[in-house]
């Protein structure tokens, strides 16, 4: 017993002379505290999400030592300092955490937080349509908000998906539909149309494309087999739109065929009523042009239209134009009385502001004519207001061509259109004289807003209340497709009686399209129980740019 406690004490002897060689120099941690993010962040979907956020360390809050991400969702939105990035986010509450490391000790600081989204797109905007690296896209602005600015490209950062290719128009109609089919917003692209929520802007359920199922479904007769349905050209037509009385038409060119559905609706007395007609072809069954135009739309109640009966359109293959009755299944007849115009295209085509006076411009290539008609609106009113041409004038190609904008306005004789890098203003009642439009009527070119010669306007539009005009501006010369990564589509809007400019948007979109100002409601006189309305917020004098984020910006 004595020999193991001896045992014992010399082992115990020996363990406390050895010599710890060990390293066990201690350093402070660097605690690092997140400042300038609310546990709750508010935002608009598509709008510039910006977070700036100020770092204190209990030793040093050099940015530099630090590595920097940010999750939304549990997906990594951006590895910088601050957030700069479009919130292409889902609607509601969103989960987020930002999260600093120290490249030096690997330690980790964490602010978690939420985002809520709200849409920003279900109110008044400015919508255009651009081709951008050769597909179809959209930029959206909101006019509720003051100071807003474009959200350029959301569409495929908000889906994940292409809006298409060819994109050619949009169209709104105010008539809702739980279906979502024949309601909202249309695209033209690809020879088809494609159907997005007005409030959202992406579709609703699997209604993604309005086709002839669409018109199979509510027609009246059933067609022979369809094979495909290439569209040409669309108009969405809302004739009423008030509490208690909801009525439109569409009207579509596909396989060069008309096709068109009428809409009714009294929703106080459960009413809901069609009238669908298809596959109505030229006398002839020859090619159509894409375009489609009335006589006369005149105004019935406060916000109301009379209720158009002929359409008419143009057979390229005879160079002669026919009318459909858009409220019967009667064939469409021609109009011989208006001549032969073989070889052209009808470029476009409207109603005035005199009724039974209409406005169509023709065009082979080279020649463009433009013709001033007189047409019956009614088949009650053929024999008293006969098919005449009341002039037909040739005009220059640098003064209107195949790329040439229109538009007339609502209650006086005259037109606007752009053409190339100039806008101009024209009578229609100097056709009765046989003056041409030319460049006497041009009111401004771009080079007077700073651009270059070779800087054109590709699309227009107007304002409801017809205060302001709105160009779509492209400065990629020859390009048409968009391409690069640098937006080059602007949107110049001017005050339309003295051509001043009142805002500026640089590098917005893609090759602009089209334009349109998507309103919440139907005000075709821009009055709302008889009180003016604004067309948004005004923001004169203020110029617009679109910030091009930082190369880890999940949207460019």
């Amino acid at each position: 017993m004595k020999k193991i406690i001896t045992f014992l004490y010399l082992l115990i002897l020996a363990y406390a002379c050895y010599d710890d060689k060990g390293n066990y120099d201690y350093r402070e941690i660097n605690q690092i505290s997140i400042q300038n993010i609310d546990s709750l962040v508010l935002c608009d979907q598509m709008d510039l999400l910006s977070i700036p956020v100020t770092l204190e360390g209990t030793q040093y809050s050099d940015s530099n030592r630090f590595t920097y991400m940010w999750e939304v969702n549990q997906k990594v939105v951006a590895t910088t300092k601050d957030l700069n990035v479009y919130a292409n986010f889902p609607l509601g509450i969103n989960t987020a955490r930002f999260v600093v490391t120290d490249k030096e000790l690997g330690t980790k600081a964490f602010k978690n937080f939420r985002i809520n989204v709200s849409s920003s797109t279900a109110g008044d905007g400015i919508l255009v349509l651009s081709k951008y690296q050769g597909h179809a896209e959209l930029s959206f602005k909101r006019l509720d908000r003051e100071g807003s600015t474009f959200t350029p490209n959301y569409y495929e950062a908000l889906t994940g998906n292409r809006l298409g290719t060819n994109p050619r128009k949009i169209h709104r109609c105010y008539i809702p539909e739980a279906a979502n089919v024949n309601s909202g917003l249309k695209i033209e692209t690809d020879h088809r149309l494609k159907c997005l929520s007005e409030e959202t802007l992406v579709e609703i359920g699997e209604n993604k494309y309005l086709d002839h199922n669409f018109f199979i479904s509510r027609a009246m007769t059933l067609p022979p087999d369809i094979t495909e349905f290439d569209v040409k050209a669309c108009w969405h037509l809302t004739t009423s739109a008030t509490t208690t009385s909801l009525g439109g038409y569409i009207f579509v060119i596909a396989n060069d065929e008309l096709w068109h559905d009428q809409r009714m609706a009294m929703p106080a007395y459960n009413v809901d009523l069609n009238m669908t007609f298809m596959q109505k072809a030229s006398p002839w069954h020859g090619q159509l042009s894409p375009v489609m135009f009335l006589a006369s739309l005149t105004g019935s109640g406060t916000q109301n239209y009379s209720s158009p009966e002929l359409l008419y359109l143009f057979d390229e293959s005879e160079g002669q134009f026919i009318y459909a009755n858009v409220n019967s299944s009667a064939a469409n007849r021609a109009c011989s009385e208006l001549g032969i115009y073989a070889g052209y295209s009808l470029l476009y085509g409207t109603h005035t502001a005199s009724p039974n006076q209409a406005v169509a411009v023709l065009g082979n290539g080279s020649v463009y004519r433009m013709l001033y008609l007189k047409l019956p609106s009614k088949t009650s009113e053929t024999a008293a207001v006969p098919f005449t041409v009341l002039a037909d004038v040739i005009v220059p190609g640098e003064v209107i061509n195949s790329g040439t904008s229109y538009y007339p306005m609502k209650n006086e004789s005259y037109m606007f259109f752009a053409t190339d890098n100039g806008l101009y203003r024209y009578n229609l009642r100097d056709l009765e004289n046989g003056n041409a439009p030319g460049s006497q009527n041009r009111i401004m070119t771009l080079t007077d807003f700073g651009y270059n010669a070779d800087d054109n306007i590709t699309c227009m539009t107007v304002s409801r209340t017809e205060q302001e005009i709105l160009l779509g501006i492209s400065r990629y010369g020859e390009d048409t497709e968009g391409m690069g990564e640098e937006l080059k589509g602007d949107v110049l809007v001017l005050d339309l009686k003295t051509m001043n400019m009142i805002r500026k948007y640089e590098g917005v979109a893609g090759y602009p399209v089209d334009l349109m100002v998507k309103y919440q409601k139907f005000l075709r006189d821009g009055k709302e129980n008889g009180v003016d309305v604004s067309d948004g917020k005004k923001e004169r004098g203020i110029v617009y740019r679109n910030q091009k984020l930082r190369e880890n910006t999940p949207f460019q």
